[in-house]
């Protein structure tokens, strides 16, 4: 479905520190976190850093949803391809953390994905899985900054990253577009509607969510018009 001519509101869930849980649903793809970490970039100071385990971290799709190409001087992306990999790197940003200012944002895909391969024995896996979601309740701790976290499953193995996380949202696929949901059903947040009920939820959707809540911060240049059309 596409927007009209109409200027949208926008909205989207305000991140508190600790760590975040969200379920994004399969057909909305990783967009919807992705918007979350560029809004938190837009209205903060701190830096921002992405650690990946699920191959989610597309860098071009990052700069393109972007509402300026300066947002993205403050995001650090970086890749785990093996459980050993993605546990490193999860030590070396809390290492990276210690000797600088705190993050505005930190986010973490796919939390759960390496540590279920085969290449990793089940009673390691789980060990190491354990340690890395340690990880990122630390980093959430010590520099009292909001750590967004997905997982691929939702099941028995993940539980450990459910229990760690205060808050635990959900993006849904509604009729009148993307909603995050409060799993506790406590709030809910409208993340984007138009006056006459159309709406987008292509890439070119996000952008104009994102550059809607730039021009409330008054901190980005919106210097390239939005795409007619995207893919998630």
């Amino acid at each position: 479905m596409s927007t009209r001519s109409n200027r949208p509101t926008a909205d989207l869930p305000e991140l508190a520190p600790g760590v975040t849980l969200v379920d994004v649903d399969d057909d909305l793809g990783v967009t919807p976190v992705q918007a979350l970490l560029l809004d938190r970039v837009l209205g903060s100071d701190g830096p921002a850093f992405w650690v990946d385990g699920a191959n989610r971290a597309n860098t071009t799709r990052l700069r393109e949803l972007a509402p300026a190409d300066r947002v993205l001087d403050r995001v650090e992306v970086a890749r785990g391809f093996t459980a050993h990999q993605h546990t490193a790197l999860l030590d070396r940003l809390a290492g990276r953390l210690a000797a600088r200012e705190s993050p505005s944002v930190v986010l973490a895909t796919g939390l759960d994905a390496r540590y279920r391969d085969a290449d990793v024995d089940g009673d390691v896996a789980e060990a190491m899985f354990i340690r890395a979601v340690a990880s990122v309740a630390r980093v959430a701790r010590v520099h009292d900054a909001p750590v967004l976290v997905t997982r691929c499953r939702d099941d028995e193995f993940s539980r450990p990253l459910r229990r760690a996380a205060e808050t635990h949202l959900a993006c849904r696929a509604t009729a009148f577009g993307p909603r995050f949901e409060d799993t506790e059903g406590e709030t809910e947040t409208l993340v984007y509607h138009g006056a006459d009920g159309w709406i987008q939820t292509t890439l070119a959707y996000w952008r104009e969510v994102l550059e809607h809540r730039a021009r409330m911060y008054e901190s980005a240049a919106l210097d390239r018009p939005v795409a007619a059309a995207g893919a998630r």
